[in-house]
């Protein structure tokens, strides 16, 4: 099994976060060569400027998913919102007051490998205005020929 991991920032300490409006967004992840994923981790700020406010600003629920979304967003790979999500991986919830870093079995078992996973955030612990990302991380199985597969 892999792990890639991908920061919103190259540093995880307080405010180096990827900020996004309100308390549901969603990215689209281009994984360095296709997996099989197996389960995702999520990353908050940890230590002494763990407090009420950068809790409420963490994500609570967030979904999973996984499709080729190369082909939509001008080679961006974001989809607009009415468009098909991708196949359900897991919903889960963030506990970010308990534990910074918490990682999630993934549910649907997958056959094929694939390039991209949707970060799908429902909600967050409360904050009006935004919701932090600091670092998200996929872990898998990487083909057996070290990346060379067709899908």
């Amino acid at each position: 099994e892999r792990s890639f991991f991908f920061s919103f920032q190259p540093e995880n300490q307080p405010g180096n976060c990827w900020p996004f409006p309100g308390s549901q967004g969603h990215v689209v992840i281009k994984l360095p060569v296709p997996i099989i994923p197996r389960a995702v981790t999520m990353d908050h700020v940890s230590g002494t400027t763990f407090h009420g406010e950068s809790i409420s600003r963490a994500p609570k629920d967030f979904a999973v998913y996984v499709s080729d979304f190369s082909r939509v967003g001008g080679g961006g790979g974001m989809k607009e919102e009415h468009e098909e999500q991708g196949t359900f991986l897991g919903q889960f919830t963030f506990l970010a007051a308990l534990n910074p870093t918490q990682t999630f079995q993934l549910k649907e078992e997958l056959s094929g490998f694939v390039n991209y996973l949707r970060l799908q955030v429902l909600s967050n612990w409360g904050h009006p205005d935004y919701t932090c990302l600091y670092r998200f991380r996929v872990h898998g199985d990487p083909p057996k020929d070290g990346g060379k597969v067709s899908v």
